[in-house]
């Protein structure tokens, strides 16, 4: 934000903080900045105290430009309507702003309801600019036509364009009568619920794909439409539609783009999902009486997601129980991610049914992710400290986490240290007179979203810092199940015998001395020697690819670091599911079949964070290339810029060439960089590459 608010400064703009919350400024008097720039130092200052703040360029004289702020579809087609077209757009949460040069010597005061949805920001005014976060989510975005700023017409008020210049009007030269929506409007307009909103908004999405529109002329007209949905799409939601919609291509060439996709399920068009080997959907044993069990008491349940249940919920049973040779307890963090109705939450109902009826009802834990507090809290408690949490729509959660003044944004980084800690004293003071001690903690999780939702909320520094590494993700795309009409609650004693066997009392050490509680001192379960050296073939394996992929970006290095443990832990919970509680060994069947899993699952995890987390880790190097760029001058000392080789060796390393190509042509389009051609040795053309001013 400090760099970008310099940036504006050295274009003429005068710049202020604002807040996220109410977009009210920081200063208590800016009007001496509607009438002078400020300088470099007061800046500097502002971001150091607000380091959070967003951007605001005030408009009018001081900064020589004019804001037509439309503020959702029906101010969009006023623009389109009445104003000539600019060359510069920026993208709000509801609509654009288009951004014009203040007439020589004139005053163009601010409006208020200029049009339906539309206001003007004039002298005095001010406007939110990119990069600044809306408390939405959504990131603010600069939209570039022709040279940009170069070639930004003066504002003309509606009533000065003469009949003459009508064809040349359009907002982004959109003809908005001839993609008119031939969906419900009276819905549309009314909100669309939940439940509907996924089909739909992929439907427009499709439908404007057929209607030889530019990407981003679809992109405005799709996220307006996505705004009024009943929770509003988010901007990263509703791009990955687009982007499905138009990576799709039919196979009638003769429909070609008008092609109307109304009846496509949008998980057909994702790339396509490798087959879940039947190896994985058949563990037996107590696993196995689990997922039948969410079966036939569940009305649209899936094999797939009633196994990520069922470890969640044996690997909770088991807590502090037995552990591996290395230690490892069988804590895990399961999430399922499927499409609306696919199944995903069914086993939440099933396993509190499990749990209520056996000894292990106290380990029922908390169902929403309020604060770090309240986890501590439960973890405090005695019969608390083995506890598996049952969250629903956990995507949706964790985007709320990431909110400045949210209270559970302590809450992944806590989630990694229990992850990894379970014997160890964790204490921590959140307010005066409140010191929680947990002398130790058992810590499982079993969570439910959308695609969408879920990598929405993740983004470079989850896949850094390993939170989404300990998280074994059962994502599915198949179409949801049809719903059953005889469901049985009823659990058949058997299998609460099972688990209540696998439930006895915690054994602690007796040579503990540790004044803040006793630790529990749980039975080893080793390897047999055939079980051992398989795993220590994968174990290598994944050690090496973690190597390999350190500089890749994409976060795999931590998702290959964590797969043996995760192996151990899986493998750990299947022999005892298998054997029961006089089980000493973990044996080639476990081991196995917990291999074949965490590949499954990795290999899927790895091509799914590149697809949709590509947004966030593009807008991670493209910061990085700018930066190394800036740092070899700008445009005035162009000799001094980069080659595709310094790049990949450089900024961009661990990318191929192929896609840091790719990304220096989507930032030259966006006028980010320039480009300079040299003659070398024999002739030679050396490409160079630049920040542009």
């Amino acid at each position: 934000m400090l760099n970008t608010a310099l940036e504006y400064l050295e274009m003429g703009f005068s710049v202020i903080p604002v807040k996220r919350s109410d977009k009210k400024p920081y200063l208590k008097s800016w009007k001496e900045y509607q009438k002078r720039l400020p300088t470099e130092e007061e800046i500097e200052r502002w971001w150091m105290l607000w380091p959070n703040a967003n951007i605001a360029i005030i408009t009018g004289k001081v900064s020589g430009i004019i804001i037509v702020d439309a503020d959702g579809p029906v101010g969009i087609q006023w623009m389109a309507d009445n104003l000539q077209k600019t060359t510069v757009y920026n993208q709000t949460y509801k609509g654009v702003h288009g951004v014009y040069k203040n007439p020589q010597n004139a005053v163009i005061k601010n409006m208020v309801r200029l049009a339906p949805e539309v206001d003007i920001r004039g002298e005095g005014g001010y406007f939110i600019s990119p990069p600044s976060v809306h408390q939405s989510g959504h990131v603010y975005k600069w939209v570039f036509l022709l040279d940009g700023w170069a070639d930004l017409p003066e504002y003309q008020p509606p009533s000065s364009i003469g009949k003459s210049d009508k064809k040349k009007t359009g907002n982004l030269n959109i003809d908005l009568s001839r993609i008119a929506s031939k969906l419900d409007t009276n819905k549309i307009e009314a909100g669309i619920p939940q439940g509907e909103r996924d089909n739909l908004l992929f439907r427009e999405a499709c439908r404007l794909r057929g209607k030889n529109l530019t990407l981003e002329e679809a992109w405005l007209l799709l996220k307006s439409f996505a705004d009024r949905c009943d929770p509003p799409f988010t901007e990263k939601e509703t791009r990955t539609k687009l982007s499905q919609a138009w990576k799709y291509e039919p196979d009638d060439p003769e429909i070609g783009a008008s092609i109307e996709c109304f009846d496509l399920n949008p998980a057909k068009l994702c790339e396509k999902q490798p087959e879940i080997p039947e190896t994985i959907l058949k563990p037996g044993g107590l696993l196995q009486d689990i997922m039948d069990y969410i079966d036939v008491s569940s009305a649209a349940a899936v094999p797939y997601f009633a196994l990520a249940a069922a470890i969640a919920l044996v690997g909770n049973i088991l807590g502090h129980r037995v552990m591996t040779e290395t230690g490892l307890r069988t804590n895990m963090y399961v999430i399922t991610l499927g499409y609306s109705g696919s199944g995903k939450s069914s086993p939440v109902g099933a396993l509190k049914n499990i749990l209520l009826r056996s000894s292990a009802v106290n380990t029922i834990g908390i169902t929403e992710l309020t604060s770090a507090q309240a986890i501590f809290k439960e973890l405090s408690l005695e019969n608390k400290r083995v506890t598996l949490m049952l969250l629903d729509e956990i995507g949706l959660v964790l985007s709320g986490l990431k909110s400045p003044n949210s209270p559970a944004r302590e809450v992944p980084r806590l989630l990694m240290k229990l992850f990894s800690n379970t014997t160890g004293i964790e204490r921590k003071a959140f307010a005066a007179n409140d010191d929680i001690v947990v002398p130790y903690s058992h810590l499982s999780l079993y969570g439910a979203s959308t695609p969408e939702r879920f990598y929405e909320s993740i983004s470079g520094d989850e896949l850094s810092d390993g939170f989404l590494a300990r998280i074994l993700l059962f994502e599915s795309h198949h179409d949801a199940p049809y719903p059953k009409k005889n469901i049985k609650k009823d659990i058949p004693y058997d299998l609460i015998d099972k688990i209540n066997s696998l439930h006895p009392p915690i054994i602690f050490d007796a040579t503990d001395g540790n004044l803040l509680g006793r630790k529990p001192k749980p039975k080893m379960i080793g390897m047999s020697q055939q079980a051992d050296e398989y795993h220590e073939t994968f174990k290598r394996k994944y050690h090496d690819l973690k190597n390999e992929s350190k500089a890749d970006g994409f976060g795999k290095s931590t998702i290959y670091g964590r797969a043996a443990e995760h192996a151990s832990k899986l493998a750990l919970i299947h022999t005892m599911s298998l054997n029961g509680a006089n089980c000493s060994l973990i044996d080639m069947v476990s081991i196995e079949w917990a291999w074949i899993l965490i590949e499954y699952i990795i290999e899927n995890t790895v091509a799914n964070i590149k697809t949709n987390v590509f947004e966030t880790l593009f807008e991670k190097q493209r910061n990085k290339i700018l930066k190394e760029m800036r740092a070899k001058g700008i445009q005035e000392e162009y000799k001094n810029g980069l080659t595709i080789r310094d790049l990949t060796r450089g900024p961009c390393r661990g990318m191929t060439s192929k896609d840091v190509k790719e990304l220096i042509n989507t930032l030259i389009i966006a006028g980010e960089i320039g480009v300079y051609r040299e003659k070398a040795r024999n002739n030679r053309e050396v490409i160079k590459y630049f920040a542009a001013r």
